[in-house]
């Protein structure tokens, strides 16, 4: 691979955390030495000061147990609740700028879409562990952290996560007594309030609640924002080996669809960032979540534990949009007007059961994990397409009213019965060496029944073997090496289920095929240093046959890259969190979207994020960040590009006393003009302009 060079800028940044880092371990070292000298017949304890905000000793999201970040051989990284709360992030899309590897595409403005090393996703969303696959804008009021997950990661989720998942771990109700409430307000009528409230309501029952409410315009003219959540969540302590923690959610999001701006040869449009293309009254998305969750987890024994998970959703979703449909036709000043709605009802029952056993076998310390899963989802899919116009620039649509009430492209119901066993064993080879070893077994029944007039109804049924191998050496105290290889599939029904055919229902799943080699650095408790390269092939993706209108599975994908990540506490006072990734992705062998040789969408070759927050005074921080992205297309055509940008961010951070802080928070602090994400060709999303929140929290 070649990559181009990062600006200066962000090298110098780089260097300058890094030398910081090797003075802070050469000191560290020292004192360790100083600690070898005592008496070796005691055992002596050195702190060198409290763990950072800024990141996390271990995660469940990978191996379903709980296990250090250093023993885990596959890339996982954990934003925080601290560095959530400190950039004002309020959606996944300001999350993944701080995760190297990954982006956020647009997904039409009203949906998450992140493309983990070059490969896109709407479904591989999970909430503790178990799956949220509705196409929709995730908040993160109720969340304690986010695990992102990078490469093939079907053993511990099943279909799909070819490229990486994220799950939102929850905030629990740990009996910790707590009344928050946070009031934000900033550019373009941007308003919003949070509270969290938890604390004991009895010896053995503790509660905690969330709610937030949100009501905001937007730099993008037209636009609106409404959305609001209500999540209780209570933990019970049935007996001194039985815990029970149960978590409900009321989501609802309505909000104008916006689907960015159209090309003009080959480029983003460069009018002004607030112009709306199409008809905003008819471009609104409306979903409403509610969600049911119950885990038990009950010690059968010292080294014997059974969890149990039961979730129950329903989703309900609309939205209609009118949108532009091709680029700005320079010669006559018009445009491509497309429009059509779409509605989906999902309901989803799923349970999963694991039982653990820490056992020593063969000499060797063992934790090995069987499961189960079980799920049922249903699903309604209407979709219609209506005519298309063009307009001059000047309207854009403005006032385009489509007929609606055509005959639907899509009408369909499709219920789809799931059924999974996995099985791992993580193995502790010696004192420096353990080994990850594990298979899932999964079986996925679908049947696609199409009610429109005439039409066929389908059905499909997969097994596949998703296997998972991996290795932590521990080369010194603070310093691992991992390896790891899995492989993931994909029902070729898609990732939402909501179209089949004939010639769909008959094909293999696409392959996910993962290897990665990385490493691991704590130079102090306080602070982890990462970095991966990785090589990532996605197989069976479908291309046109010899004949006419055949279609066979010879369509493959590369993805190859450096990732690089820092996140903790530098030195007393100075919190970072730093990424950087090199990557390539492209079509290797022609498929039915992209000839050989052409480059995946909205994968930058390179791109880097950092920020830091530092304590001046013992009531006043400041937060700088830097966010660079490099070039990248716009969709498979590789026909539109997306120039390359660098943004800078800067916050501070007011104690008042010990109830109240002041926050104030600026986005593109230069009000750099700049593009980054699209949906394809036409559908490009502006940067906001220099933008300010200010959050006033009080806590009693």
């Amino acid at each position: 691979m070649k990559f181009p060079r990062f600006p200066a800028l962000l090298v110098s940044i780089m260097a300058a955390n890094a030398a910081s880092t090797a003075a802070l371990a050469q000191a560290e070292s020292a004192d360790s030495v100083a600690a070898d000298s005592q008496s070796s017949s005691a055992e002596v304890l050195y702190i060198y000061g409290t763990r950072s905000s800024y990141r996390e000793d271990e995660s469940s999201s990978v191996t379903r147990t709980p296990t250090s970040l250093e023993d885990i051989p596959q890339s996982v990284y954990v934003i925080t609740r601290d560095v959530i709360d400190d950039q004002a992030m309020n959606g996944l899309g300001e999350l993944v700028r701080y995760v190297p590897g990954v982006t956020m595409g647009q997904g039409e403005g009203h949906r998450d879409a992140p493309i983990f090393r070059g490969n896109i996703t709407t479904s591989d969303f999970f909430t503790d562990g178990v799956r949220d696959d509705l196409q929709y804008l995730r908040d993160l009021y109720n969340v304690d952290r986010v695990d992102v997950i990078k490469g093939s990661s079907a053993l511990a989720f099943g279909r799909g996560n070819g490229g990486g998942a994220l799950n939102r771990v929850s905030k629990i109700a740990n009996g910790d007594r707590q009344v928050g409430v946070d009031f934000g307000a900033g550019s373009f009528g941007y308003s919003r309030i949070a509270t969290d409230i938890g604390g004991e309501i009895s010896s053995s029952v503790a509660g905690r609640l969330n709610v937030f409410a949100e009501d905001s315009n937007s730099y993008r003219d037209e636009l609106k924002v409404d959305r609001r959540g209500f999540a209780p969540t209570v933990r019970m302590q049935a007996s001194a080996d039985t815990q029970i923690d149960l978590f409900a959610e009321h989501f609802v999001d309505e909000r104008t669809v916006d689907r960015g701006v159209p090309s003009q040869n080959g480029r983003p449009w460069t009018g002004a960032t607030d112009t709306f293309f199409g008809n905003s009254n008819l471009s609104n998305s409306e979903i409403d979540v509610s969600t049911l969750r119950g885990l038990v987890t009950h010690q059968l024994s010292n080294d014997l534990t059974f969890r149990g998970m039961l979730s129950y959703g329903d989703y309900s979703k609309f939205y209609d949009n009118v949108f532009a449909g091709g680029p700005v036709d320079g010669t006559n000043n018009s445009v491509l007007i497309n429009s059509y709605n779409n509605g989906t009802d999902r309901t989803n029952l799923m349970g999963q059961a694991d039982l653990i056993w820490d056992t020593t076998l063969g000499g060797f310390d063992h934790s090995v994990l069987i499961g189960l899963e079980a799920g049922r989802q249903e699903s309604e899919n209407l979709r219609v397409n209506t005519e298309s116009a063009v307009f001059s620039l000047a309207d854009r649509g403005r006032n385009f009213t489509p007929d609606f009430t055509v005959a639907p492209a899509r009408n369909n119901t499709n219920d789809l019965d799931l059924f999974a066993v996995l099985v791992q064993d993580q193995i502790q080879i010696s004192d420096t060496v353990q080994a990850v070893l594990g298979v899932r077994l999964d079986r996925f029944d679908l049947r696609f029944d199409d009610r429109r007039p005439g039409s066929t109804d389908f059905a499909r049924e997969d097994d596949f073997v998703s296997p998972r191998i991996g290795l932590v050496w521990e080369a010194i105290p603070g310093l691992s090496f991992f390896s790891g290889w899995s492989l993931a599939y994909l029902p070729q029904s898609g990732e939402q289920f909501s179209s089949l055919s004939a010639t769909t229902a008959a094909l293999e799943p696409e392959e996910f095929e993962n290897a990665e080699i990385g490493v691991r650095w704590l130079p102090s408790d306080r602070l982890l240093v990462s970095a991966t390269v990785y090589q990532l092939d996605r197989n069976n993706t479908r291309a046109p046959g010899l004949i006419p209108g055949e279609v066979v599975l010879t369509g493959s994908q590369r993805s190859e890259g450096f990732e690089f990540s820092i996140q903790g506490e530098l030195a007393e006072g100075w919190n970072l969190i730093g990424a950087m990734a090199l990557q390539n992705a492209e079509i290797t062998s022609t498929t039915s979207s992209a000839a050989a040789g052409q480059a995946a969408p909205l994968v930058p070759d390179r791109s880097a994020s950092l920020w830091n927050r530092v304590s001046l005074t013992d009531s006043l921080d400041i937060g700088v960040g830097v966010i660079h992205q490099g070039e990248q297309y716009a969709s498979i055509s590789n026909a539109v590009v997306l120039p390359s940008y660098t943004r800078f961010d800067a916050a501070l951070f007011y104690n008042v006393n010990d109830r109240y802080d002041i926050q104030l928070n600026i986005e593109n602090l230069t009000d750099k003009n700049y593009w980054f994400t699209a949906h394809n060709d036409n559908n490009i999303t502006p940067g906001s302009p220099i933008a300010a929140r200010l959050t006033l929290s009080a806590r009693f």
